[in-house]
Formats: C-alpha cells, sequence, structure tokens
C-alpha cells in the first residue's frame, strides 16, 4: 500500500496519513489494522543535510532515525529507540520492485520539526544521515510492530537551513511529479 503524508503532498493512488509523527502513527495504524495489508511504500518531500545533493534528487530509504539537535549537543537523553532498520525478507513484490530502481540509499531522520540550522545539518552529515522528512520514522514503528515490510521514496525538496521553507514550496510540484513518474514507471 501507497501512503504519504497529505496536506499538500497527496497522490491519487496513495493513501493520506497526516503530519508529523503523531499523526501519522495513529493514522497508519488505524488503516493498517482495518485492512489486509502487504506492505508499505511512504512518498514524500525530504530536506537534505548535504548541500552537495542536487535539489530534486530521488532517493530511497529502509533506516530512520528520531534524533533531536538537543541530543546532539548533549543537552537531552531518550529512553526510547532512535533508530529503526525495516526491509528484510522482503517479499512484497511492490517493494522489490523499487529497490530495482537502484535509486540512492540514504538514513532518513524524523521529528515534527523542519531543520533550518545548518549546524545541526551539518552534524546530522558527519553522522550519515542525509535527509530528514517529518512522518518517516512513524512509518517504518508502525510496520515493525506490525511485521511490514516497509521503505520510502524520497525527493528532496529542500536543504536544512535558513531557506528551507521557501525551497520547499518552490520546489514542491516538481517533487510531486517526480515522485509519481518514479513510481508510474515500475
Amino acid at each position: 500500500m501507497f501512503v504519504c503524508a497529505g496536506n499538500g503532498e497527496e497522490f491519487e493512488f496513495a493513501q493520506s496519513i497526516g503530519v508529523g509523527l503523531v499523526e501519522s502513527a495513529i493514522h497508519l495504524s488505524k488503516l493498517c489494522t482495518s485492512q489486509q495489508i502487504d506492505g508499505l511504500i511512504f512518498l514524500g518531500s525530504a530536506g537534505s543535510y548535504d548541500q552537495e545533493i542536487p535539489l530534486l534528487e530521488l532517493f530511497v530509504s529502509t533506516h530512520a532515525t528520531q534524533i533531536d539537535s538537543s541530543f546532539l549537543r548533549g543537552e537531552s537523553y531518550t529512553p526510547i529507540p532512535q533508530e529503526i532498520k525495516n526491509l528484510e525478507n522482503v517479499s512484497y513484490e511492490t517493494i522489490r520492485a523499487i529497490l530495482s530502481l537502484n535509486l540512492p540509499q540514504a538514513i532518513v531522520n524524523s521529528s515534527n520539526y523542519i531543520s533550518t540550522d545548518s549546524v545541526y545539518a551539518s552534524a546530522m552529515k558527519e553522522r550519515g544521515i542525509l535527509l530528514e522528512n517529518m512522518e518517516f520514522f512513524s512509518v517504518l514503528a508502525v510496520a515493525r510492530r506490525l511485521a511490514l515490510p516497509a521503505l520510502g521514496v524520497f525527493c528532496v525538496s529542500n536543504y536544512c537551513g535558513s531557506k528551507a521553507h521557501q525551497e520547499f514550496v518552490s520546489n514542491r510540484i516538481e517533487v510531486i511529479r517526480r515522485l509519481k513518474v518514479a513510481i508510474q514507471n515500475l
């Protein structure tokens, strides 16, 4: 099943699950427990922590983190897992087809905020985390809980810096178009 955040990032072939970690987890859980689901494919925009990644590039991910900037500065801790990897022993045909596209892979960080701090972005890049998307950690958490294979396909809409929102707004329509084309070419 294809899912997306909604709120301006809709696809006619995908179910909207809501924006942010909480809303997406609640709606996706309800959706998955009310229907027979073989696997989840999340489609969405992503901010890039790496200024060398071209805007509008497509990525695939099966690996998400939930790391806050205060954690990187040593100002907080968490008793919950900060990392999820999915997609072991995949049998879901659509997921296999997406992986066969040989898109670059990335670790995606999620939080309820859009990063505008280039220092934070550099710290994430140094840790090997290239992208951020508000919902993806929740998607993988729900998939893991329900033993479903899952992955995300992302199009880079902006850089994580002071112009993040303006870049996102400028690129949103092309991001949606590119994601549609990628999925329709399966």
